[in-house]
């Protein structure tokens, strides 16, 4: 079981003063290292925008096919939540590309993933994508990509988090450019609702799930956290 570095209490206490993020007009590419990760960290950022008939595209990077030892048919299942589970945030308005990349092997091959990010970002993208220092190698993987292919774009990047809430402490962010997105009640909602979605995640009937409720405070803030990058 995983106990966060810095208790959920002081991480609001830091976060709660934050200025509040400009969400934009572009059309929005989410970059999910995982199945789950674009609900977690963004979900009611999602909402948000497909609620105001701007274009949203998740990039499903891996299917989290090896979440756990026991993974048969594993890659279809996640696949299959994560397809519900954008369905709730977007109301049909949100479409998922799928890359079906190694889970938790993208280290090998970063240019590879930045061909496969390329198409789908330009001048005019706001891309979302884990911070480089995320706690999590295909997390921070996903991040230097996102950030290469952004710059050489000229597209707009946000970072997004979740392992940091649990391994990491303020002072590790202070250099970054943090803003708050306040989700209302409606959003907060959809999100919860999208995240019941990732059942495979959980509930695991033979141990412990990846995502116990005692890793799920940060995703049930009524903020989301995002940090200017370029």
């Amino acid at each position: 079981m995983i106990v966060p570095v810095t208790d959920e209490k002081t991480w609001v206490g830091q976060l709660v003063g934050l200025p509040t993020f400009n969400l934009g007009t572009t059309p929005m590419v989410v970059i999910s290292p995982h199945p789950d990760d674009e609900t977690l960290a963004a979900g009611g950022l999602i909402a948000a925008h497909s609620d105001r008939g701007r274009d949203v595209l998740v990039i499903a990077v891996t299917d989290g096919e090896n979440a756990y030892q026991e993974n048969a048919g594993l890659r279809e299942l996640r696949a299959q939540e994560q397809e519900e589970a954008v369905q709730i945030l977007g109301k049909g308005r949100v479409s998922i590309v799928r890359l079906r990349l190694e889970d938790s092997g993208l280290h090998k091959d970063v240019q590879g993933l930045e061909r496969a990010l390329e198409p789908h970002v330009s001048h005019g993208t706001h891309v979302i994508a884990p911070w480089t220092g995320d706690y999590h190698p295909d997390h921070e993987t996903c991040g230097q990509a996102a950030l290469e292919v952004a710059k050489r774009a000229g597209a707009r990047l946000s970072w997004c988090f979740f392992w940091t809430w649990h391994r990491g402490t303020p002072d590790q962010l202070h250099n970054l450019d943090l803003h708050q997105f306040r989700l209302n009640t409606g959003l907060q909602q959809r999100k919860r609702d999208a995240l019941a979605c990732h059942r495979s995640q959980l509930e695991q009937a033979n141990g412990e799930p990846i995502l116990p409720e005692s890793l799920l405070a940060p995703a049930r803030r009524g903020f989301e956290v995002f940090a200017s990058a370029c």
